[in-house]
């Protein structure tokens, strides 16, 4: 386990990140309860969930000297302390890659979404090692020692690595709705009843209703109206992208969305957080005021 955990040789100028270290992949166990986070930050990467002892996952790449980048069992990728005591290692995963050109300079970004995540950036003409295709719109490279994630409008190549198994469909559709949604976390404001893109104001379907909408899909705005839109889904059968409805008034009437992202997590504008927040379906307050899910992708 030593090992695996190598201390990163360089240190980026005026950053406190170091560059990511390519461990090769390898499988892993959780030894102690770790907050799995969004970012490589306890101060900017909001905590996802509570990895438990015992929790198998896969170790993706060592950012630093501080954290570990995962993917959970169900597919789910962010970043937890890379301190020995919380994982320990079970065995190696063996992985191919393949070289690309970059056709147009590309932003590079830490994770598959438009954020505050960047990098640097990547010359026309560069060619890089293609890890993996994470989705129909991202493509995981490695390039001057650094890994991270580029838009897949802006590389060739002609050979296919693997694309990785979420466990909860082949939506690259629901991957990229989540991944907006996600990008407007800390700058989406609640307020009921109102649809103000220009300056990130919503209420819960008309956040929905915006992100969809970024993805041609067509949602009207209102949860009497979305409750019934695309076609029934059963708790049990969630996937990724689904919508979720509560009854939050407990008066056998829907009032808030959200969307599905897997594992038991939803994303939704949340009255109580003034904002995008993401909460468990499967347990607590979001447990008990749900209704129904509806799939419309």
């Amino acid at each position: 386990m030593k090992m695996k955990k190598r201390i990163a040789a360089s240190v980026i100028a005026l950053s406190l990140l170091a560059p990511s270290t390519a461990l090769g992949a390898y499988q892993a166990e959780v030894t102690h309860g770790v907050n799995f986070r969004w970012a490589p930050s306890t101060t900017e990467g909001g905590i996802h969930r509570m990895l438990n002892k015992g929790e198998p996952v896969t170790i993706l790449e060592e950012i630093n000297n501080y954290w570990f980048k995962v993917k959970t069992q169900e597919g789910m990728v962010g970043y937890i302390s890379s301190n020995d005591k919380y994982t320990k290692y079970v065995s190696d995963i063996t992985s191919t890659s393949n070289s690309g050109t970059i056709t147009r300079g590309v932003n590079f970004r830490w994770t598959p979404q438009v954020a505050n995540n960047k990098i640097g950036f990547i010359s026309r003409g560069s060619v890089v090692e293609v890890l993996e295709i994470t989705n129909s719109y991202w493509v995981k490279v490695k390039h001057n020692g650094y890994i991270g994630y580029i838009s897949s409008n802006y590389i060739s190549h002609s050979a296919s690595p693997s694309q990785p198994s979420t466990g909860w469909g082949n939506s690259s559709k629901a991957d990229a709705i989540i991944s907006t949604a996600q990008s407007l976390m800390g700058k989406v404001s609640y307020e009921y009843g109102e649809r103000i893109p220009s300056r990130f104001i919503f209420d819960c379907s008309s956040f929905t209703e915006y992100v969809f909408e970024k993805h041609g899909v067509s949602l009207k705005w209102g949860t009497r109206y979305q409750k019934s839109a695309g076609s029934y889904v059963s708790k049990s059968s969630l996937q990724r992208g689904d919508l979720v409805f509560f009854d939050t008034n407990d008066n056998g009437s829907i009032n808030h969305v959200g969307i599905y992202m897997g594992g038991g997590q939803f994303i939704h504008n949340k009255p109580s957080a003034d904002g995008v927040a993401i909460d468990s379906l499967n347990s607590g307050y979001w447990d008990r005021k749900y209704e129904t899910a509806r799939r419309v992708l």
